[in-house]
């Protein structure tokens, strides 16, 4: 293990708290917690990230290490990162990010790494290649790296009116709909709940037109998104 990623372990085993942490099963991740808070992680990390000063090749070895971590907490540690460092993860190539993806477990894993991280800036700068990237993740076996190919868009889909992202993220719901684990069905809502506000209209004839093959929870929710402007 890097000594920077050890850093970040004694720092978790230091502060745990055997009445802190998320309720038994909350977060879907099997792995057993720390009990940090949320709030004190990542103040940490942003005092370790001044301290540490790292060039890509550290920051891919720090993530190396944590997204195989056996704490919950050292892979959502992995995740906000992840998203802090914009320079390298413009940089990163496909086949790390698609490896990092699969040591996630439960919708609070794969939330961390992938629902504010890449921008609708970012994805339509090299779109080919996010395209069949994301397309991949959604026909992948592993559910968690499906519920990622929907999640990564939620961002981009709130932030630009760009039909292209309208596009795939409802040819990724049309792959996924038929899906009723809630890992997937609560991603479709959300995905379907952002795209209300760039793209109204064609969400709202999209639930319209397939009211009968979407979970009826999420037909609800998008629905009263529509309706109201709430979740």
């Amino acid at each position: 293990m890097h000594p920077l990623s050890e850093e970040i372990r004694d720092w978790l085993q230091s502060h745990a708290d055997a009445a802190g942490g998320a309720p038994t099963g909350y977060t879907g991740s099997p792995r057993p917690q720390y009990g940090v808070r949320v709030p004190d992680l990542r103040a940490f990390l942003r005092e370790w990230e001044h301290r540490a000063a790292l060039d890509m090749s550290t920051w891919i070895n720090v993530l190396d290490d944590l997204y195989q971590g056996d704490y919950y907490e050292e892979r959502t540690a992995a995740g906000m990162i992840f998203a802090r460092f914009k320079k390298y993860r413009q940089q990163l190539d496909f086949a790390t990010l698609d490896r990092w993806l699969g040591q996630l477990e439960g919708w609070a894993e794969v939330d961390t790494t992938c629902q504010s991280t890449y921008t609708a800036r970012e994805l339509l700068s090299n779109w080919d290649a996010w395209a069949d990237f994301l397309t991949q993740l959604s026909t992948d076996d592993n559910i968690n790296k499906r519920r990622a190919s929907l999640i990564l868009l939620v961002k981009p889909l709130r932030e630009s009116p760009d039909r292209r992202l309208l596009e795939l993220g409802l040819a990724q719901v049309e792959r996924l709909k038929h899906e009723r684990d809630k890992l997937i069905t609560k991603a479709v809502s959300w995905v379907l709940r952002e795209g209300t506000k760039q793209h109204t209209p064609a969400i709202r004839a999209y639930v319209g037109d397939n009211a009968a093959s979407l979970a009826s929870h999420v037909v609800r929710e998008v629905r009263r998104k529509l309706d109201t402007g709430k979740r």
